[in-house]
């Protein structure tokens, strides 16, 4: 017999583990009532999991959506009732948008106490729902096979996301059979069927002007070497998601730009010039739809029919011509394309085409020296020359990530994590999640002051464990992206300035090493020092109030 915690705690356990066999998959929490047994049953499970404990739900969340974006799996975490719940909302919320498998797991009042307004309870059915695939609940041990089975695939199917699994307190302590040895569910979607690949082969030689844009999660490496190779071989170029620009090597001649915040305004413009849209895996939302300068959603496409042509695959027929009528919507997995599409030799026309998406992109990040007494052009130089082309760099909302967007480059699928949310808070968080999924390797945060200050609480829990996070904040004493925008509506800025707060001083408090930056010349050294120590290093540089300016 199995209580319903050690049930729980063995099937996170064995279908979180690492796919080579290895135990210490990690699990984040923060303790709380009504989780307290699960936690104990975690602790003596095998293989055991990793507990990471963390100072606060939120980072706690944020840690466990990176780790399911990089796992391939749900990253798992674990709370109380409804302050730890509540807490995790927004991360709840950046999962969503994100599409980042996640199962968030709640400890509920018992049963008993059901509607009597029970210490911390809440109706986490009516709070969670908009921002959740599914929200289940349990009340009885013998179902949590089931539930878990479903919260698995929900999170892992379609669009990928977070589920929350409410667990009642009285389930803990159930009695149940050791029931058969259960695996993890494997959710497969359905390929492009050949009648479709023959359709889109057609668009692609019949247009003058196409574009693949690519975007989404749930893509394998060898997968994104097929794509990347059939657009070389085509002469085609590639334009990717918001913050996706790492799903094809920056080196490749097909990797044309990144749509979104910030976007290239050249790209903008070439994209209403195509005549061929080849969607695969991009969600047609408002962040990935923004023309060119300030937060213009839905302008880069006339909708609900947009000028050119347009071919939408995405795993979830929720998200087909949801916005956008496309011809045709295609319900698939999108990798399915590429193994199947001929490579006939280049159109000179279209690669004539590409070349000036090329030259646009080339020319877009490579730009001009930053102002201020800190190049920050400068430090995207010297931390991408310093660090493996493998480093996950995980970047928030702000002012600031326009420089990485822009000037750093990545080589390697995986290696760019931030919220497609817009939320602030989420580098350091991202970047514990990521240390403790890649035991040993090296995870870099990028984040201004008001973002780093939202969830630096977190930098200690990276002390705790002893993880390699290398943290750089930008400081402006200000929240930039905002400021910004006032001035382009008002002309001027209003509450937008913030206390100036010495934050090397602060991550030396936590325990962390620390190093104050206020010119060009004084990073490099930072950075040799901060990447010389073992455990956490954080960088601070001062900018002065216009430096982020891209």
């Amino acid at each position: 017999m199995l209580t319903g915690a050690e049930l729980l705690a063995d099937l996170i356990a064995r279908w979180s583990a690492p796919g080579d066999g290895a135990a210490g998959a990690p699990v984040f929490h923060v303790p709380g009532e009504g989780a307290l047994e699960l936690l104990e049953a975690l602790e003596r499970a095998a293989p055991a999991p990793r507990l990471i404990t963390c100072r606060h739900e939120g980072g706690m969340a944020y840690m466990a959506q990176a780790a399911g974006q990089l796992r391939d799996r749900p990253g798992i975490c674990v709370v109380g009732r409804a302050p730890g719940a509540l807490n995790a909302a927004l991360a709840l919320h950046t999962a969503w948008t994100d599409a980042a498998p996640m199962i968030l797991i709640i400890g509920q009042a018992s049963a008993r106490q059901s509607g009597r307004e029970a210490f911390l309870g809440a109706e986490f059915h009516q709070a969670l729902a908009p921002m959740a695939k599914w929200v289940g609940e349990v009340t009885d041990a013998a179902r949590l096979p089931e539930a878990m089975q479903r919260a698995w695939s929900v999170a892992m199917s379609g669009q990928r996301g977070p589920v929350v699994l409410v667990v009642s307190e009285d389930v803990w302590h159930q009695q149940v059979p050791v029931p058969p040895a259960l695996t993890a569910p494997v959710v497969a979607a359905a390929d492009v069927p050949a009648s479709h690949v023959a359709l889109i082969d057609a668009a692609l030689r019949d247009a003058a002007r196409p574009v693949l844009v690519i975007g989404g999660t749930g893509w394998q490496g060898a997968e994104l070497a097929q794509l990347r190779d059939l657009a070389e071989a085509r002469g085609l170029p590639v334009v990717t998601s918001y913050r996706r620009r790492d799903l094809l090597s920056a080196a490749s001649p097909a990797m044309c730009g990144e749509l979104g915040i910030g976007a290239d305004p050249a790209l903008v413009a070439l994209i209403a010039e195509a005549d061929l849209l080849l969607v695969a895996g991009m969600r047609l939302g408002e962040i990935n739809t923004f023309a060119a300068g300030g937060f213009a959603g839905f302008g880069l496409l006339d909708a609900p029919q947009p000028a050119q042509r347009m071919i939408h695959i995405h795993p979830d027929a929720a998200e087909l011509n949801r916005v956008y009528r496309a011809d045709p919507a295609i319900c698939a997995r999108p990798a399915s394309l590429f193994d199947q599409l001929p490579t006939p030799p280049p159109n000179p026309a279209q690669l004539a085409w590409r070349d000036r998406l090329r030259a646009a992109r080339i020319t877009f990040t490579t730009g001009k020296p930053g102002a201020g007494p800190v190049d920050l052009r400068a430090v995207c130089s010297d931390l991408r020359a310093a660090l493996p082309d493998e480093t996950v760099f995980c970047v928030g909302a702000g002012a600031y990530a326009h420089w990485p967007q822009r000037y750093l480059p990545h080589q390697r699928p995986g290696t760019c994590l931030g919220p497609k949310s817009g939320t602030m808070g989420y580098g350091l968080a991202a970047a514990i999640g990521v240390a403790t999924s890649r035991p040993g390797q090296r995870s870099v945060a990028l984040a201004g002051d008001g973002c780093f200050m939202m969830h630096g609480e977190e930098l200690s829990t990276a002390v705790l464990y002893g993880l390699p996070v290398l943290v750089v904040v930008f400081n402006n004493a200000s929240f930039g992206a905002i400021a910004a925008s006032q001035e382009r509506q008002f002309g001027r800025r209003t509450g937008t300035d913030l206390a100036p707060v010495d934050i090397a001083a602060y991550a030396r408090a936590l325990g962390a090493a620390a190093w104050r930056v206020t010119a060009t010349a004084d990073f490099a050294p930072a950075l040799a020092a901060a990447l010389a120590t073992p455990g956490p290093a954080l960088i601070e540089i001062i900018t002065g109030p216009d430096a982020l300016k891209p």
